[in-house]
C-alpha cells in the first residue's frame, strides 16, 4: 500500500475510533438522543443540573436570564466536543421552557459563525455549536410531540413542532469540513429525527 494511502486508511481508522469512543460515552435512553442522551463530563463545568436518573435535570433555582451568556462563557474554544455537546443539551432543554430564550440564543451562536467569516478565522467550534444546538432544538420538539412530559410540563413547552425550524445538519458538516475534530458521531445522532421532520414539513399544507 503507497504511502499516501496507508496514511489515509490510518486516519480514518483513527475518526472511527473517535466516534467510537464519544458514542459509547451515551446512555441508552429512549428518545431524541440530542436530548435524552446525557454525556457523561466528570467534573467538566456546564450549566447548572440535578443528578436524575433521566434525561431532565433542569436546576428550577438556576436564573435562565443568564442563560445565554452562560452558555456562550462555556461554549469557549478549548471546550471539548463532549461537554459543548451535553451543555447545549442542558441549554435546550431549559430553553424549551421559555418563550424567545431558543431563538435568542441561535442568534447569538449563528452571529459567531459570521464574524468568523467576516474576520475569515477558520472556527469550525463556531459552526459546531450553531448546527448542533439548532439541531438539538428540533429533536426537542419530539419530546413535545411523543408525550414525554407531565401535563404541567407540557403546557410549559414552548418548543412544539408547528412551525418549520432552520436546519443544522449542513453547519456541523461545514465546521468538520473546516478541520474540526471528534464531530462525526453528531451527524449519527442528527439524522433520524431530521429525516422525520423534514418529512413532516413536506407534508403540511
Amino acid at each position: 500500500m503507497p504511502h499516501t494511502d496507508r496514511m489515509k486508511h490510518t486516519n480514518t481508522l483513527f475518526r472511527l475510533a473517535a466516534a467510537v469512543c464519544l458514542l459509547a460515552a451515551l446512555p441508552a435512553w429512549a428518545g431524541p438522543p440530542l436530548i435524552c442522551s446525557n454525556f457523561q463530563i466528570g467534573t467538566a463545568k456546564s450549566l447548572p443540573w440535578k443528578s436524575t436518573n433521566g434525561w431532565n435535570g433542569v436546576d428550577s433555582s438556576y436564573d435562565t436570564t443568564r442563560l445565554i451568556a452562560d452558555t456562550l462563557a462555556l461554549l469557549a474554544p478549548s471546550t471539548p466536543i463532549k461537554v459543548r455537546m451535553e451543555t447545549m443539551r442542558r441549554a435546550a432543554i431549559y430553553s424549551s421552557r421559555q418563550q424567545g430564550l431558543a431563538g435568542e440564543l441561535t442568534a447569538r451562536l449563528m452571529a459567531r459563525t459570521l464574524d468568523a467569516e467576516a474576520t475569515g478565522d477558520r472556527q469550525p467550534q463556531a459552526w459546531f455549536d450553531a448546527g448542533y444546538f439548532v439541531e438539538s432544538l428540533r429533536q426537542a420538539t419530539f419530546i413535545y410531540r411523543y408525550d414525554m412530559l407531565s401535563p404541567a410540563e407540557r403546557k410549559q413547552w414552548v418548543l412544539r413542532g408547528d412551525k418549520p425550524g432552520l436546519d443544522g445538519y449542513a453547519w456541523v458538516r461545514k465546521a468538520i469540513q473546516l478541520g474540526g475534530k471528534d464531530m462525526e458521531p453528531a451527524l449519527r445522532l442528527m439524522e433520524g429525527y431530521r429525516e422525520a421532520d423534514l418529512r413532516s414539513e413536506a407534508r403540511r399544507p
